[in-house]
């Protein structure tokens, strides 16, 4: 296990893709003294997850802000668990300078351009001197993805894993396609893999066809296999228990997953189909239908409620990905993330204190990519057989900030309910004609 005493869990915040993603979160993420938790662009998700997670250092360009003021109010804030805060200005902002010094959770403010590796050590001195005071206490997490983008280029293929039942994995994985699919005009496929496959419930499709269309016909079979939502296509599992254990059977045969018919090989078709977002909704188990799917991935989000039974579950899952699947496919560290979920203020476990708890206990926890909270309106919205995005406000924002975290700069501002119109950014992200 990794000395966590050592790490310092810190928020990245700025308006510039290419100073976050490409100076800041590499600067940060090379040095093995911080845990990079979360890493925003937009005011309002700086706000929230400043609030949630509490990190121990935040880095901000002071630019995020709507106003110097504005910036100040909220690092004040800070002082509440003995965070820390380095700014960094544009040129044309130094005057500014003197105001953010004056506040008493700043360390250091810069300019750019910088040398981020002074910037690195300014931040581990300030920590650990609010250490040594005794004023140590761990946060946070809520983060983006690794990657900077204003339009959507190759193909993220995200497994959506939970270690427990009811965690709200599917429900997830469900509305992050649809947005993407719908709103957004990011060609997308969605993959239901639970016995039974719950999209067709959710959102109102049929049980056939079927991922069965592909087994029997491994060829044409895969376009013959797809139902389409209002422009989302989506692939359920079979709903016959005989037909979903022999596709496992086939799987794991002599040939396994090289088996034209396998479900790794379904999987790794939709490689080759154009799409820019194919989201895997996998069992909560370790069978096949969860296994195969995972190593065709090369992405992988943790749907957690913050709960003591899921912590454990969610270490179980930790230990799956780095270490067990060492020897197979195994989905990079930094493409790894975490959705909490389900979070209420009557939860005994805050979401500051589960991500704390799993650096402890593992060694190491991805990023959180939102904290969504709970809110009966979801099954209800379900229930009525309709996407939950955009009908759940605090729901829609969590799904938004994923989306902004996989994909970044695609889900930018759209505060419309209203599907988005095609033109340029509809053409680069892949929609359809």
């Amino acid at each position: 296990m990794l000395n966590q005493e050592a790490k310092v869990l810190t928020m990245l915040a700025g308006t510039g893709a290419e100073t976050v993603f490409y100076q800041m979160m590499p600067a940060f993420q090379s040095d093995t003294r911080f845990s990079v938790s979360s890493v925003v662009t937009g005011w309002s998700d700086f706000e929230k997850n400043l609030e949630q997670l509490k990190p121990n250092l935040l880095v901000v360009q002071g630019d995020i802000a709507p106003n110097p003021d504005t910036l100040i109010a909220a690092l004040a804030r800070m002082q509440v668990w003995n965070g820390v805060a380095l700014v960094v200005l544009q040129a044309a902002h130094r005057e500014f300078r003197g105001a953010f010094e004056k506040v008493s959770v700043v360390r250091g403010v810069f300019v750019l351009p910088v040398n981020w590796g002074e910037v690195v050590q300014g931040g581990y001195a300030a920590v650990s001197t609010e250490r040594a005071r005794g004023a140590a206490q761990a946060p946070l997490q809520s983060a983006m993805g690794f990657r900077a983008a204003t339009s959507v280029t190759g193909t993220r293929v995200v497994a959506f894993l939970s270690g427990s039942g009811g965690a709200g994995r599917s429900t997830l994985a469900e509305n992050i396609a649809y947005e993407l699919a719908v709103r957004l005009n990011v060609r997308t496929l969605l993959m239901s893999l639970g016995l039974p496959p719950s999209a067709a419930m959710n959102l109102g499709l049929k049980y056939t066809p079927n991922a069965g269309e592909f087994f029997a016909r491994p060829g044409d079979g895969f376009a013959s296999a797809i139902q389409t939502k209002e422009g989302l296509d989506v692939i359920v599992a079979p709903e016959n228990s005989v037909e979903y254990a022999r596709a496992a059977e086939t799987s794991s045969s002599a040939g396994g997953k090289a088996e034209a018919n396998s479900i790794y090989s379904l999987v790794m078709a939709s490689w080759t189909r154009s799409y820019a977002g194919v989201m895997l909704d996998l069992p909560c188990s370790e069978g096949i239908w969860t296994m195969h799917p995972l190593m065709a991935a090369n992405t992988a989000i943790i749907v957690s409620r913050p709960t003591l039974a899921d912590l454990a579950a969610t270490r179980h899952l930790l230990v799956l990905l780095m270490e067990r699947m060492r020897n197979e496919h195994r989905i990079p560290q930094e493409s790894i993330f975490m959705v909490l979920n389900q979070a209420s203020d009557r939860s005994r476990i805050t979401p500051s204190q589960f991500y704390q708890e799993l650096v402890q206990s593992y060694g190491w926890a991805p990023p959180v990519l939102a904290v969504i909270p709970y809110d009966q309106n979801i099954p209800n919205t379900q229930d009525d057989r309709v996407p939950v995005v955009g009908k759940v406000d605090g729901f829609t924002k969590g799904i938004r900030t994923i989306i902004n975290g996989l994909f970044p700069g695609v889900g930018g501002g759209v505060e419309s309910d209203q599907p988005r119109k095609k033109g340029l950014l509809g053409g680069l992200l892949g929609g359809r004609g």
